[in-house]
């Protein structure tokens, strides 16, 4: 049986993260599907399929779409695989979305899933994405940092907006089009109580910005910009350094941090500073 979810209730939340760690245990496997659909373009749309066998949740597709190009999820249980449970899912994820305006969508895997199962990319009709991103982790070691008075790290206050949505969008306009997607993105971190949204000022101007995601099982990093006429200052690993040392203090997770590989500068940065490489997320579109 599937059900579709424009979000999850908090039972299903648990079932979700349940079968995610049973998956990556079982593949090797690292990247958290992302479990909210704040982001996503039109927060009526259906973003979770849950596929039941007994009461149990052994299929699971997630969908992330802050715009009309989706990228697509899919997990199922080790011990219910190659029983028709992924087809089914995407099929209703197909028909449950068809008045959404799609214009594509992406599957999100990676290496480690593909070396193993060889034939998924053929047998789904896909190929593969030229991008490819890695994932980084790092234990919970704190750093030796003497703090700089030239900038301070802080928690944003929703004053700081319009400031923070401009430097993510300058920064990450290959990926975010639309100005309004990045102003999106910030205010609802400044909302979300498992997003901790950090800024670096420097009299008083916003120069950096971080979010960490607190919700699964690591503090995950990611939207880390530095703005550019102060880029090769090491702000960028300071700011990061900073945010470490913090979370820290306040849980007992270790850290994770995502880089595209085509930016080599910053996943040297992160390597630099002690993240470790733990997989390489692949993307996967059907073929014209």
């Amino acid at each position: 049986m599937i059900q579709a979810r424009n979000k999850l209730s908090q039972e299903e939340l648990f079932e979700a993260k349940k079968l995610i760690n049973c998956c990556q245990a079982y593949d090797g496997t690292y990247r958290d599907p992302y479990l909210s659909n704040m982001l996503n373009f039109d927060l009526s749309m259906p973003a979770f399929f849950l596929f039941y066998e007994k009461g149990e949740l052994v299929g699971l597709l997630t969908v992330y779409a802050d715009d009309q190009d989706v990228e697509v999820t899919i997990l199922v249980h080790p011990n219910h695989r190659r029983q028709g449970i992924a087809r089914p899912l995407f099929t209703s994820f197909e028909k449950e979305t068809v008045a959404f305006s799609i214009r594509s969508v992406t599957f999100q895997t990676e290496r480690i899933f593909l070396e193993r199962h060889p034939d998924f990319v053929s047998n789904w009709g896909l190929v593969e994405d030229e991008e490819t991103e890695t994932w980084l982790g790092r234990d919970r070691t704190a750093y030796a940092l003497d703090s700089r008075s030239d900038v301070d790290v802080l928690l944003a206050e929703p004053s700081y907006l319009e400031a923070i949505a401009q430097l993510h969008h300058q920064t990450f306009s290959d990926e975010v089009e639309a100005p309004e997607v990045s102003h999106r993105y910030i205010s609802e971190a400044l909302k979300d109580p498992d997003s901790l949204l950090y800024i670096l000022l420097k009299e008083g101007q916003v120069i950096g910005v971080c979010t960490v995601d607190v919700s699964g099982k690591c503090n995950y990093l990611y939207g880390l910009a530095i703005a550019e006429v102060n880029r090769g200052k090491g702000y960028g690993s300071y700011l990061a350094k900073s945010l470490v040392n913090q979370l820290i203090e306040q849980n007992d997770k270790e850290f994770q941090i995502a880089v595209e590989d085509s930016n080599v500068g910053a996943k040297r940065l992160y390597e630099k500073i002690g993240f470790v490489k733990q997989t390489q997320v692949v993307y996967l579109n059907a073929k014209e």
